[in-house]
């Protein structure tokens, strides 16, 4: 611990990568570990810092505290002092999604070298992800030039939607590599309206009129299932904020999109139901991977699977 800075922050936009780089820093330290969210009085947490404590240093404590740029302007004054000292009795590791640049706090952790990004390589993220997609599909891609800059047309720089995208191409690529129609196949039809009408009524429960919309625009199982999931991790993030903008986040979109109608969808679904419908929908997705499985019948399984999640939850 005794190499340990006593202040130390993790910003960036990616809450991924923000909990990537986090890890190293909990998983050096060799006391206690406590998380807290936007604490009332971060006082509190300062004294215990310069507390020693009773047991020894095996149980001085670790504050991970996540914050946004609106609370750190109200208190981010009260770390400057601990920046650039080691640590005795306790740390704190700061983790946002923004820390204004022009702060002084912002300066005094740069100089200290206590500031890790969380953030996209800079002028790189093509690299970047090509090297991330390999990690994650050992496979790889049949033209990984084409399909990173596939990735990157249909999700911009978004870290988030990037590295889950890429979980998703390698759920349907098996042990196959990832190719630029798979991509196209997979996102490309995500926006379209029929895709979403589909996704509609399997939430509303009605079953009939979403296999005869799949007929009908003659969408394939990749786009069923990839705007499902959407829809659901959509619906997943209302559930889990009651903030617009950081709703959209959670999911890879960009801006305060107006989720009136989502929230009053995932506030009669409910996170339990909305979880087990993503579960089913991965489930589907393996099935159909499998060689003789016919991919008509998966979707129609998934879609009277859907039904009975979202009935029960309307009740």
């Amino acid at each position: 611990m005794s190499s340990f800075l006593r202040f130390q922050a993790v910003a960036g936009p990616s809450a991924r990568l923000r909990d990537e780089a986090l890890a190293p820093l909990v998983t050096a330290w060799t006391g206690a570990v406590k998380r807290v969210v936007e604490p009332d009085r971060p006082g509190d947490i300062l004294v215990d810092l310069d507390t020693p404590s009773l047991f020894g240093d095996s149980a001085a404590t670790l504050w991970v505290v996540r914050a946004d740029a609106a609370w750190l302007k109200t208190h981010g004054a009260l770390f400057a002092p601990l920046v650039g000292s080691q640590a005795v009795h306790g740390a704190l590791v700061l983790v946002t999604d923004e820390l204004d640049g022009r702060s002084a706090l912002a300066k005094s952790l740069l100089k200290a070298g206590a500031l890790v990004s969380a953030d996209l390589p800079p002028k790189s993220e093509e690299a970047w992800l090509r090297e991330r997609l390999v990690a994650i599909h050992p496979p790889g891609a049949s033209d990984l030039r084409a399909v990173v800059a596939a990735l990157l047309d249909i999700h911009g720089a978004d870290a988030d939607a990037l590295l889950g995208a890429c979980e998703l191409l390698a759920l349907y690529h098996d042990d196959r590599p990832i190719t630029p129609a798979g991509v196209q196949a997979l996102f490309a039809g995500v926006a379209e309206k029929p895709v979403w009408e589909v996704t509609g009524a399997i939430l509303d429960g009605q079953p009939r009129r979403a296999l005869e919309l799949i007929r009908a625009g003659r969408l394939g199982p990749e786009q069923v299932l990839g705007g499902l999931a959407a829809e659901v991790r959509r619906l997943l993030a209302c559930c889990a904020t009651p903030d617009d903008a950081a709703a959209a986040q959670l999911v890879g979109a960009k801006g305060k999109p107006n989720l009136y109608y989502a929230r009053r969808r995932a506030a009669a679904l409910g996170t339990g139901p909305l979880l087990r419908l993503l579960n089913g929908v991965v489930q589907a997705a393996r099935q159909a991977r499998r060689s003789g499985a016919d991919p008509e019948l998966v979707i129609e399984v998934l879609v009277l699977h859907a039904q009975r999640v979202v009935r029960p939850a309307r009740r």
